[in-house]
């Protein structure tokens, strides 16, 4: 095995021994490309070859090679060796699930990694992402992801593999990178013919000749969310140009994006989710792509990679597994490189990670070790203070950039913060050149993350904080403002006290007054909590779950016991919930007596989730959830987690048969405070499944409805399920077992389960096939069990026929109780309903309700049941759908119609009588009350001689 390793970045990380940092976040680079084609194109001419040879290799000379974040100057690694494959995943993102995109903003983690990789969605490598569906090439490609997650990254690679000839050599002639970041801050007018020369001015002879192909031509525009989002209103009129107009740079983009400039070409976009909406304004795009970052084989890969010693990768690899935190946030690229670096320096000490818990942490160890790394400390020959100062200054860019999303700033900017001349580590603030565009230098940090970070350790390293803290959260309540939300969550990180003691450390504080008074209280943020618990984004799972991210980053039990009073009702409804979500929910939740709500239906739930969880769900005064495709183990694990206060109301756990043949399960059960009666149903499991669930459900929650439907149950397995709820002493309201494999050997345990269970009201064993000579056992045994209680009784599709009549008509007299009789579907015929219409008539039975849809019944069977109709006082509704009765038997139902008072549904739809009659046997309003509609039908002969 090759052990690949890279590092993360605003493009993600994968490859061979560290991270990159230079590539990621200092100079964007290419990516994947899009074909549009539909139909051949003739290759460029013989002399262009040459021309297009000499581009390729300016290309590889520019990609090929990539620097790690911490990387001293002249430590360059190779792109080639350094790539790790990502899981990127072909989706159409609809107005649903940009919702779900939004868990990506900000956040170092991924979104539903296994779920996108178990569940069926079509992974996307390097030489498939142009794959023709439908019979058409995508012309433009959105590759979205979080920062960090390995957009930049993957677009890079794709750069070089073009240019090294493994890539689309069949699709593109040439491929053109725009560096939107760049760009957006671009003073200079610039033209297309600008952007194209880039990074080659050798094109400029050929660009005519290459211009009359756009098909054959690739765009990849990476970064869309870091360019200037607002035009000006004569920015936004500018129609179409020629390929030499000069405008500002972001007009040229938008002019590609509306496809007024090279309209045939293919485009590839890279943006985070936050920013789809306004791309989409822009561009429909035909594919979209999603970045998710590293699966386990990948992260493992990283380790190894990284490490490059596979004892000490082992050693990295199994510390970080046995923390959960840790080793969640790794599946992110930059946060897997952030972690190794963590490890190795903790390793050289000798040092455990047992105690790294929050991300604000891994940052404070990450930036202890780049100062280390670069030496600046002893560089500056600095005094205690002069660290302070550094990060007082680099905080106050930081947070000036963050409050006015700007991510690339000018000299002025620095002179403005006092920065001008100052010897700062490379990684936190790197410099850039604009080649062939911009000729002055430009600044940003390493990545969108560290800005972030430096911004909220502002408000840590100065006595000037009162304003600036207050526009920070009272903008972050803003919902135009999330992308201030991760500064907030570092902010209650640093204040955490382990972290705000390593914090002194990193910055030589000495313990003072004036220290102290540089700690945010944790009054001002309990407030701030309380303020967002009241503000309508609280509405939105996204903003909610960012607050518990930020309770779990200050990690004090008390203060989120006292914030959780605010935030208890927990409503995830169809919100993706991926593992360090569950960490952090378990963990506020675990820190609270009880909370009022957990709503976690449709938050494709998973192993590793749902155990973090577990723990906690005996807290929960209402809980609401369902996950799929989990080990009878687990789902044995949820049902024997809740208290003895709490009553669980519904279990359902359903089968299915995914599209790839795979066999699918998905368990949802809600539980609440207090006495309540549990409903248990099973559907589509096979036989063993259903015994197992009902063996460990029943004596735990003693349901009292349950619905058992297409089990594939033998007699065996009836049997083992009755015993079961007899040996707990179940009283069982509700039986519906449908759909199964049972004979007439399953009657006497069933009635032997029966005669323990007075309180069954209602028994549904229709679809099993038990045959005429099973139903007459099983009348038999209901008689002699007495059941006062039966009021309903399904014995459709069981293939009867009228010799189990006799004794089904017993029973009816016998149960004096029972409503609602369903024979429908069988094959009683004529013979079997004249011999049924007479129980009708007798003062004992009761029925309100009789089905007898599908019996193959004709004309001749409907005077006897008219006869035997008009000394009936109970019959409300009766279904006679999908018969042979004709126009022969009208009189006789309009007799029933309007001489049964009590009878007020009477179904006849699939017969062989036209819709209009149908029409007269129906109910309407008066205004005051329901009334039949009648008609003026003689009555029948038979009729008429009765009389």
């Amino acid at each position: 095995m090759q052990h690949p390793s890279g590092p993360p970045g605003e493009g993600g990380c994968h490859g061979h021994r560290r991270p990159h940092a230079e590539l990621l976040w200092r100079r964007p680079c290419p990516s994947f490309g899009c074909t549009g084609l539909t139909v051949p194109v003739k290759p460029v001419k013989e002399p262009e070859i040459s021309c297009q040879v000499l581009y390729k290799a300016a290309i590889k000379q520019k990609f090929e090679k990539l620097k790690d974040y911490n990387s001293l100057p002249g430590d360059w690694v190779y792109l080639q060796e350094r790539y790790i494959d990502l899981l990127i995943i072909k989706k159409h993102c609809t107005a649903a699930e940009k919702e779900e995109a939004l868990l990506c903003y900000g956040q170092t983690h991924l979104e539903m990694l296994n779920k996108f990789h178990e569940g069926g969605s079509a992974r996307a490598q390097l030489e498939t992402f142009l794959d023709t569906e439908r019979g058409r090439a995508p012309l433009v490609v959105i590759l979205q992801g979080a920062a960090g997650i390995g957009k930049t990254y993957t677009v890079r690679k794709m750069m070089l593999d073009w240019a090294s000839d493994q890539l689309y050599q069949d699709r593109f002639d040439y491929v053109f990178h725009l560096n939107l970041k760049e760009l957006g801050c671009e003073k200079r007018l610039v033209s297309l013919r600008d952007l194209m020369l880039a990074n080659w001015q050798g094109l400029q002879p050929f660009l005519d000749q290459i211009l009359t192909q756009p098909q054959r031509l690739l765009f990849l525009l990476d970064g869309y969310d870091e360019l200037k989002s607002l035009l000006s209103e004569e920015e936004e009129e500018v129609q179409a140009v020629c390929m030499s107009s000069q405008y500002p740079a972001v007009v040229i983009v938008n002019l590609i994006l509306k496809r007024q400039l090279v309209p045939g070409s293919c485009l590839l976009i890279t943006t985070r989710p936050t920013a789809l909406d306004r791309l989409e304004s822009y561009i429909q795009a035909d594919c979209y792509l999603e970045v998710l970052g590293f699966l386990e084989e990948e992260r493992q890969a990283f380790f190894y990679s990284y490490f490059r010693d596979d004892q000490q990768a082992l050693e990295a690899y199994q510390a970080i597994k046995g923390n959960n935190t840790i080793s969640t946030m790794c599946f992110v690229p930059l946060v897997c490189w952030i972690v190794c670096t963590v490890l190795k320096q903790q390793m050289k000490k000798d040092r455990r990670l047992d105690d790294l818990h929050t991300t604000t942490q891994i940052f404070l160890y990450f930036i202890q070790i780049l100062l280390r790394y670069h030496h600046y400390y002893s560089l500056k020959n600095s005094t205690q203070a002069s660290a302070r100062v550094l990060f007082q200054k680099l905080g106050s860019l930081a947070l000036h950039g963050i409050l006015s999303q700007k991510v690339i700033f000018e000299k002025e900017d620095l002179e403005a913060h006092f920065l001008e001349g100052v010897e700062i580590p490379t990684i936190f603030l790197n410099t850039m050149l604009r080649q062939n565009l911009l000729v002055e230098t430009l600044y940003s940090f390493g990545h969108v993350t560290l800005q972030e970070f430096f911004s909220a350790m502002f408000f840590f390293v100065t006595s000037e904080k009162t304003q600036k803290l207050n526009q920070l959260l009272e903008e972050g309540l803003k919902a135009e403002s999330g992308h201030l939300l991760l500064t907030i969550r570092f902010l209650f990180g640093l204040s955490n006290p382990r972290s705000y003691r390593m914090l002194e450390q990193l910055v030589f504080f000495q313990q003072s007054s004036a220290t102290a008074s540089s700690t945010i209280s944790e009054e001002e943020l309990l407030s701030w909590i309380q303020k967002a618990a009241c503000s309508p984004r609280i509405n939105d799972p996204h903003f909610h779950l960012e607050l518990l991210h930020c309770l779990y980053e200050l990690h004090q039990d008390s203060f989120v016991r006292r914030a959780m009073l605010s935030l208890d009702n927990l409503s995830f409804l169809m919100f993706p919930l991926k593992r360090s979500d569950c960490l952090v929910l378990a963990y506020c939740i675990q820190c609270c007596e009880t909370v009022q709500n957990l709503n976690l239906y449709g938050c494709s739930l998973g192993v590793e989730e749902v155990r973090h969880l577990l723990p906690v769900l005996k807290k929960c005064l209402l809980l609401q959830l369902e996950m799929s495709n989990l080990p009878n183990i687990v789902l044995r694990e949820i049902c024997s987690s809740f208290s003895p206060q709490q009553s669980v109301t519904c279990i359902l756990v359903t089968g299915s048969i995914s599209p790839s043949g795979k066999r699918e399960t998905m368990f949802k059960c809600s539980a609440k405070q207090g006495s309540e009666t549990c409903r248990l149903q099973i559907r589509f499991l096979p036989e063993e499944d259903t015994v197992a669930c009902c063996s460990w459900i029943i004596p735990k929650h003693c349901p009292q409805e349950i619905i058992l439907k297409d089990t594939q149950l033998s007699n065996h397995g009836l049997w083992q399920i009755c015993m079961a709820l007899s040996a707990n002493k179940c009283p069982v309201y509700t039986l519906r077992i449908s759909g199964n494999q049972f004979t007439k050997s399953c009657i006497p345990d069933f009635s032997s389960f029966l005669v323990t269970n007075p309180y069954l009201a209602q028994l549904d064993l229709s679809g099993n096939q038990l045959q005429d000579e099973a139903v007459i056992l099983l009348c038999s045994a209901l008689q002699a069990a007495e059941m006062g209680s039966l009021q309903y009784l399904s014995l459709e599709e069981n293939g009867l026929t009228e010799a189990c009549i006799p004794e089904v008509s017993c029973l009816l007299t016998a149960t004096s109780s029972l409503s609602y009789v369903k024979l429908g579907f069988n094959k009683l015929g004529d013979k079997g309903a004249q011999r049924f219409w007479p129980v009708l008539s007798d003062p004992l039975c009761q029925l309100e309700k009789l089905g007898m849809e599908a019996n193959e019944l004709t004309d001749a069977c409907v005077d006897s049941l008219v006869i035997c109709l008009l000394h009936n006082q109970s019959l409300c509704n009766l279904y006679l759908d999908h018969n042979s009765l004709t126009m022969q038997s009208v009189p006789s139902l309009d007799v029933i119609w309007k001489e049964c008072s009590m009878l007020h549904t009477l179904s006849l739809s699939k017969n062989q009588i036209p819709k209009q009659t149908l029409r007269n046997y129906s109910m309407f309003y008066n205004g005051k009350s329901k009334k039949k509609k009648f008609n003026s039908s003689p009555l029948p002969i038979a009729l008429q001689l009765q009389e």
